[in-house]
């Protein structure tokens, strides 16, 4: 169906219409159905479909185009010189590309008519069952069913008319929004013969049933479709301008003009290939093309560039095409259009660099200035100065008593020399300053330079040279560690013709002063930080290890450009293996490598899968990162490993992961198996039911399930990073403060092993170790950590417990006592962290405490865990906890059972039992709401069925993080070596 005041085949309404169209043919009506029989009767025949009929032929359309002029607004006039089904005269003012229709179509067809269906036969009438009195009759025959009608044919199309259209030669401008429709008329659809009746059912009797009826014949017309309209022709006639010697004259065309822009020049206006700020950009040798069937218009038609935000116009220049271009002629404009471009609001940190476009278009001033739609000019432009900065090389973090070089290199980009020398005339030079805060007493010295500033001039520069230059700065050793200095290089271009200049780019170089890494044997901690960390997120740090009463160290990836030690090129995170690592999450500039780059980023995805692994627990802080995402799905999911071993069948697949040990935590490198079903089945089938039975043998541990890129039907089986395997992210509070909230808090003490802060925890109970008694005072870090502690323990053990009961199956057994030792590592770790000794009243409230939680985790709920506890995952992992727990407390304490009847009451009381989420967000006040989406304690994903697309995705992936991983250790490296002096050093203890 069309749209109302749409003309097919255009994007435009049309506003005004002319109309001569032939009616539409009518519809054949169709016939009725007939009735079906009485018992044993046939049924009635359908009736017949009524005649569709022709559509009307379109009548002959003349119309005269002429102007008036209304209230400073042209109105177009159209005088219907034959007869139509619209007034003889009409008037419209048009707006934008509002377009007339002249419309002389033949009216469609009908569509035929569909005969009725025949009525369905009688059933027959049923005989009589014999007896001792009479004998059974045999049951009726159905009746027959009723013949369908016949259905018509559709009706023809009419015919498309003659359009003429009339216009004197002064107003050729009056056809741009002109058009016309002498479409012939679309034919009618067939109907369809109406379907025979079915034979009515036998009756049923004594000795035997009747015949089925016959059914009914379908209706036997033949049916065609109708034949669509011939369709009609338009003339345009030009009543050309008329004089005493040549009399009146016409001229006939059969379409109208066209303009196509065949091709323009964009050219700068000093013609050096740049199209800088300030200067003119003109569009000039513009080609045109009368691709229509009349001339164009008899009067010129302007042309006008667009203003944008890059381009700036002047009002009233313009370019005009010519008059009466013949058909099929191009002719070249001589005048061209400017535009000045407009200067960014503010100078570039990078190379100015701009895709924009210009654009003109050509207007009728006779028509209200109607732009016109054939004709568009438009081309892609790249706005940049003709000089730029377009690499620099710093060290962003730099060691006390260092001498370090920044080193640029500026490019002449245009074909013209540049520089006071050149004959342009265009002078350069850049400015090398410190910012504010800096001091030539205390924190560095900028060489060749006064007051922490140089200015340098470029006499001559060659089109298409390139010079480097370098500036020296001296790190005094008196300058303060974790402080920030900034250092601004400003380059400026002279004007054409112009005593002024411009700033062109303005880099900013940042520079942190930084501490060596102090490596100590002892440390629980490694503290990540780059060059964005700052003096205050130390200190906050610093106090929360301090109240921890724990050892650790930093390292500054940006100041060893990673994580390699200057001293062997060994990888320093491995001699923090089973402990805390604590990274800085904000992203930073790495060596000024293309894109922003995280802590995460320098760690190889081998790597974080065995730190993980091996049992590190590594926390990210700050700001939320997409990248720290990405690095933790491709350590949770790896794509290296061994090679697949082959096995027969799923129960195999098991047997041969355990045999290859895939609960050794010695082992780094993932496993993978492999098998090829005998079984018929999708990929996707045998995937499900092999995560399945993996999920059930092994439930703490992740896996990724992919076909073989050779072969689709093997079923590949790689180890992912187990479940339990902690990495964690702790995003920044809503404010933006460095200080640290109880939120992070929290976080930071969940990073160290579970033992070690099991050992804090029972040091902090100890008596007289926390401030009781009144006007003492210790800050809220100092009194949150105890009950953070606590709570990060009860945390774990609970989500150890949670995680293995995720969608258990039934049944399911612990299999032995060395798989549950296996399963429950974090429960393990901590029994085995107390001390063999008799606990006193604080340690026992403490321990009962926890255990509670532990107990509530495996409490039994539901029919089917409380009633019939054989083969349940839960009844047997409580019974197991059940029997620790009470070895436990049986051997430190001489009340054990009785401790153990009131830890099994408490746990089980719903009313006054608190959720540990609960526990943390009113000791620590954190909201709820933070609680779950700022802190989140390990990436936690099923294993997962990927299909080969998604296989080779995350392969790549893989790949282009190594290649990317390499080319910032190359840049780190020549900045590290090339460019500072001497290479930063690292303090190891004696005899390390």
């Amino acid at each position: 169906m069309e749209r109302q005041n749409y003309y097919p085949g255009t994007d435009s309404l049309y506003h005004g219409l002319v109309d001569a169209s032939g009616i539409d043919g009518a519809n054949g009506s169709s016939g009725m159905a007939g009735m079906p029989g009485g018992s044993g009767a046939p049924g009635s025949p359908g009736t017949n479909a009524t005649q569709a009929t022709h559509g009307g032929n379109a009548r002959e359309m003349r119309v005269k185009l002429s102007r008036r002029l209304y209230h400073d607004a042209v109105r177009i006039e159209a005088h219907c010189l034959t007869p139509s089904n619209t007034p003889s005269k009409q008037e419209w003012l048009l707006q934008a590309q509002d377009m007339i229709l002249l419309r002389a179509k033949g009216g469609d067809g009908g569509h035929g008519g569909h005969g009725g269906n025949g009525g369905d036969g009688g059933r027959g009438m049923d005989g009589v069952s014999s007896n001792e009195y009479q004998s059974g009759t045999r049951g009726g025959s159905g009746g027959a069913g009723g013949n369908g009608g016949n259905g018509t044919s559709g009706g023809n199309g009419g015919s498309g008319a003659y359009v003429e259209i009339e216009v004197e030669e002064d107003d050729t401008d009056l056809l741009i929004p002109i058009h016309w429709d002498v479409r012939g008329g679309i034919g009618g659809d067939a109907g369809s013969n109406g379907i025979g009746g079915r034979g009515g059912r036998p009756g049923y009797g004594g000795k035997g049933s009747g015949g089925h009826g016959i059914s009914g014949c379908t209706g036997n017309a033949i049916l065609t479709a109708g034949q669509y309209g011939r369709p009609g022709n338009a003339r345009i006639q030009v009543h050309m301008n008329s004089t005493r010697e040549l009399g009146a004259r016409h001229n006939f065309y059969t379409s109208r003009y066209f303009f196509t822009l065949v091709d323009f020049d964009v050219v700068d206006e000093n013609e050096d290939g740049i199209f800088e700020p300030g200067e003119h950009i003109y569009v000039q040798n513009i080609r045109i093309q009368n691709t229509g069937g009349m001339p164009t218009p008899s009067q010129p038609i302007p042309m006008h560039l667009v203003a944008t935000s890059w381009f700036e116009i002047y009002e009233g220049e313009a370019a005009f095409i010519p008059p009466s271009i013949p058909e099929g002629t191009v002719v070249t404009i001589k005048d061209r259009l400017r535009a000045r471009i407009k200067y960014p609001p503010e100078p570039w940190g990078r190379a100015f660099r701009e895709k924009t476009q210009i654009e003109f278009h050509a207007a009728l001033p006779g028509l209200n200035g109607r732009i016109i739609r054939d004709f568009s000019g438009k081309r892609d432009v790249i706005l940049s100065y003709p000089i730029s900065i377009e690499t620099i090389r710093w060290a962003n973090s730099v060691l006390p008593n260092t001498k370090m070089s920044m080193v640029w290199v500026i490019t002449n980009k245009s074909t013209r020399a540049l520089g006071r020398s050149s004959e342009q005339v265009r002078n350069i030079e850049y400015i090398f300053q410190g910012n504010r805060g800096l001091t030539t007493d205390m924190d560095l010295t900028v060489t060749d330079g006064t007051d922490l500033q140089r200015i340098v001039e470029i006499d001559y520069l060659g089109p298409g040279d390139t010079r480097t230059y370098t500036q020296e700065v001296v790190v005094h050793n008196s300058a303060e560690t974790y402080k920030h200095h900034n250092f601004d290089l400003v380059l400026y271009l002279g004007r054409p013709r112009s005593a002024q200049k411009d700033v062109v780019q303005v880099g900013n170089l940042k520079v942190q002063i930084a501490s060596p890494f102090v490596y100590q044997p002892t440390a629980s901690f490694l503290l990540v930080v780059n060059c964005e960390t700052t003096k205050q997120q130390i200190v906050s740090q610093h106090q929360l290890f301090s109240g921890l009463n724990v050892i650790y160290d930093i390292w500054n990836v940006s100041l060893y450009g990673g994580y390699n030690r200057p001293t062997d090129g060994a990888n320093v995170l491995n001699d923090y293996f089973g402990k805390g690592l604590v990274l800085f999450g904000e992203d930073f500039d790495f060596f000024q490598q293309d894109g922003a780059r995280n802590a995460a980023d320098m760690i190889p995805a081998e790597l974080g899968f065995t730190l993980a692994k091996g049992g590190t627990n590594i926390l990210f802080i700050g700001r939320p990162s997409q990248s720290i995402d990405a690095w933790a799905k491709a350590v949770t999911f790896p794509q290296f490993g061994t090679d697949p071993a082959p096995f027969k069948n799923k129960k195999e697949v098991i047997v041969g992961l355990r045999a290859a040990g895939l609960h050794n935590a010695s082992i780094s490198v993932p496993i993978s198996a492999s098998r090829v079903s005998r079984t018929k089945g999708s990929f996707e089938k045998r995937a499900a039911k092999t995560r399945k039975l993996l999920k059930t043998k092994f439930p703490l541990e992740r896996f990724q399930i992919y076909p073989g890129l050779q072969d689709p039907n093997i079923v590949i089986v790689k180890q992912s990073l187990p479940v339990a395997s902690r990495l964690m992210i702790c995003s920044g509070p809503a404010r933006s403060v460095n200080t640290m909230d109880s939120l992070h808090l929290i976080a930071v003490i969940s990073s160290p092993h579970i033992a070690m802060r099991t050992r804090i925890l029972i040091a902090m109970t100890a008596p007289g170790v926390m401030p009781t008694k009144a006007g003492e005072t210790s800050s809220v870090v100092d009194l949150l950590v105890p009950q953070a502690t606590k709570f990060s323990i009860i945390h774990e053990l609970e989500m150890e417990i949670e995680r293995y009961l995720h969608k258990s199956p039934w049944p399911h057994r612990i299999e032995t006592v060395s798989t549950a030792n296996v399963h429950l590592k974090s429960f393990h770790s901590f029994i085995g962290a107390w001390p063999w000794e008799p606990l006193d009243q604080d340690r026992t409230n403490l321990i009962i405490e926890i255990f509670a939680h532990v107990l509530r985790a495996v409490k039994l709920s539901g029919f089917g865990e409380i009633v019939i506890r054989f083969g349940f995952r839960k009844t047997n992992m409580r019974n197991y906890i059940m029997t620790k727990i009470k070895d436990f407390l049986t051997a430190r304490t001489p009340n054990g059972l009785e401790l153990m009847k009131q830890l099994t009451v408490q746990a089980g009381d719903d009313k006054r039992f608190v959720k540990t989420s609960d526990k943390i967000a009113s000791a620590l006040q954190v909201p709820a709401a933070d609680l779950a989406t700022r802190w989140v304690d390990s990436f936690h994903e099923e294993s997962k069925v990927m299909d080969i697309e998604e296989s080779a995705t995350a392969q790549a992936q893989y790949i282009s993080r190594v290649n990317r991983f390499n080319t910032d250790n190359a840049a780190a490296q020549y900045v590290l070596r090339e460019l500072v002096s001497p290479y930063p050093g690292i303090i190891l203890p004696p005899g390390s």
